[in-house]
């Protein structure tokens, strides 16, 4: 169980440290995870921001996410982690954002869920950027919610909209937040 996040780590070190001999990259890429606070709200809990920009980072200059910088950025490629390491992985989220919102002393903002996407977009050769396609990475319910009517809060934030794993996505320079894929 440990050795397979040793692997995955080293295996996303080796091809970070490797990427100096090669050419640029053919597309850039970036995260973004909407979340369902207790209150019915939409956040993006990766951007730590209260509004959803599916936008690419950077005013559209060719760059990965800003969003989280570092080590940060080696958080998507342990999405195949499953059990309790997965849980763990992708629970931090939640745990982080309560923490930073202060959601003992502020219910409403409780995270109840949210979904984790990686966009993508081609640099085309006169610089330009093809469509913006999106996948699903991982889906997560950060309060398992209860049928219920116990916590009445919570049941009427509930929405169980389908989410497609790939389409593609509307590369409005505005950042329109109102697909907030949830």
């Amino acid at each position: 169980s440990c050795d397979q996040s040793v692997r995955h780590i080293w295996s996303t070190l080796l091809h970070n440290r490797w990427n100096v001999f090669v050419g640029a990259e053919e597309y850039v890429t970036w995260e973004i995870a909407p979340g369902q606070l207790a209150d019915g709200s939409i956040v993006d809990i990766w951007g730590r921001t209260s509004d959803v920009n599916w936008a690419m980072p950077g005013s559209g200059a060719p760059c990965t996410s800003t969003a989280r910088p570092g080590r940060w950025r080696s958080f998507p490629y342990l999405a195949e982690l499953e059990g309790a390491e997965g849980e763990a992985l992708w629970g931090y989220l939640c745990d982080e954002w309560d923490r930073e919102q202060q959601a003992d002393l502020y219910p409403e903002r409780k995270l109840v869920k949210y979904n984790f996407f990686m966009l993508q977009a081609d640099v085309l050769p006169n610089m330009a950027f093809s469509a913006t396609r999106k996948r699903l990475i991982h889906a997560h319910e950060c309060i398992k919610v209860n049928t219920s009517m116990e916590n009445p809060t919570i049941n009427a934030t509930r929405n169980d909209q389908e989410i497609e794993e790939t389409e593609e996505v509307d590369n409005d320079p505005s950042g329109d937040s109102s697909r907030s894929e949830l």
